[in-house]
């Protein structure tokens, strides 16, 4: 019996390492990546959802910009080692990785998945999902207990790019994002877009 529980966890975990490989081959890895998403947020206990729209820049070597410009334009900046908010300028939070390292394991959620990094996930994840010719869908499920308080799963699908993230919260809040008009020319970042970066 026990023989069979082993065969049974290593043909699963087969499984998820075949369709991370599966979804990295699908991805485009560019150094850059640029372009819009829209975020519905479904706030639990609440009918219409909060709608924000902007737009997105990944460098593979500086971090993600999430840049809203509606209803309210702020930007929202991720590095390796920290989180930082601005509205008009002014920094409104900033979050170090050294000193919480949940926002460590956040930006390493969000790199992966901006990045396609696939395989990095099944460190936090359960991965399941499919491939179908260019598409592909995968839902994660946390496997630390402190992810799960957060996070109940996560849904991903897209081809070359990631397109849709679904974050279905512990807390019943769920948030969708739509990500579209991806392009990865010019292949690396301009002057504007290295001190939007600093």
């Amino acid at each position: 019996m026990f023989t069979i529980f082993l065969l049974s966890i290593f043909a699963l975990s087969s499984h998820a390492a075949d369709l991370a490989v599966s979804v990295k081959e699908r991805l485009v890895q560019p150094e850059v990546l640029r372009g819009d998403f829209e975020q519905n947020k479904q706030v639990s206990g609440f009918k219409k959802p909060l709608v924000s729209r902007g737009d997105f820049l990944v460098a593979r070597d500086s971090g993600v910009l999430w840049r809203t410009q509606t209803p309210f334009a702020s930007t929202l900046k991720l590095s390796r080692d920290e989180i930082v908010a601005k509205q008009e300028g002014a920094v409104t939070f900033r979050l170090s990785a050294s000193k919480e390292p949940s926002v460590r394991m956040i930006n390493g959620l969000l790199f992966s998945l901006m990045n396609g990094d696939v395989s990095s996930l099944g460190e936090l994840f359960k991965i399941e999902g499919s491939v179908s010719g260019k598409a592909w869908q995968l839902t994660l499920t946390p496997r630390q207990a402190a992810l799960g308080k957060i996070m109940r799963k996560i849904e991903l699908s897209g081809d070359q790019f990631v397109r849709r993230i679904l974050l279905d919260e512990a807390s019943g809040d769920q948030t969708l994002i739509r990500l579209s008009a991806q392009n990865t020319e010019p292949a690396k970042l301009s002057k504007d877009e290295r001190i939007r970066f600093e």
